[in-house]
């Protein structure tokens, strides 16, 4: 009995942990500046500045186990965000697996810059690709200091 007791004290404690754990990260490796958010088993969502080759360019990749095999490469789809009741559709296009959304011209800047800013302040929040029929909740824990920056060098 008293097994079970410090069991259940003890998994007490990491759900707390896991709570407070924040579901976006940061990172930068030789080449990509990255702010990425574990949404579910088999999906994330990452947002990658290579700021330090030529061209600069930024990327916005949506990879998810159940779209992966649906989404034909070339193919364009709209990545959809919905932030505090506010709607940004992205469009993107499918490759290997991925969708892709990236910046060709000043317009699509400014509306990447705007879901950035939505994501950064946002109270909650939900990621879709509405021809696939398919949506997720998008956790915002630890957004505002993942994606803080993440795209100066390239927008």
């Amino acid at each position: 009995m008293r097994l079970v007791a410090l069991g259940f004290i003890a998994l007490l404690f990491c759900s707390e942990a896991l709570a407070q754990a924040p579901v976006w990260e940061r990172g930068r490796d030789g080449r990509y500046e990255v702010a990425v958010a574990g949404i579910g088993p088999g999906t994330t969502l990452g947002f990658f500045c290579s700021a330090y080759q030529v061209p600069n360019t930024a990327l916005i990749s949506l990879n998810n186990l159940i779209l992966s095999p649906i989404l034909p490469d070339g193919q364009t789809f709209d990545l959809r965000f919905v932030i505090d009741g506010a709607r940004y559709d992205l469009p993107g296009i499918a490759k290997d697996g991925e969708l892709l959304v990236s910046p060709h011209d000043a317009n699509m800047e400014l509306r990447i810059q705007e879901v950035i800013d939505a994501l950064r302040v946002g109270k909650q929040a939900q990621i879709a690709v509405p021809a696939k029929a398919w949506k997720s909740k998008l956790p915002l824990d630890g957004a505002d200091f993942a994606l803080d920056g993440v795209f100066e060098a390239c927008l």
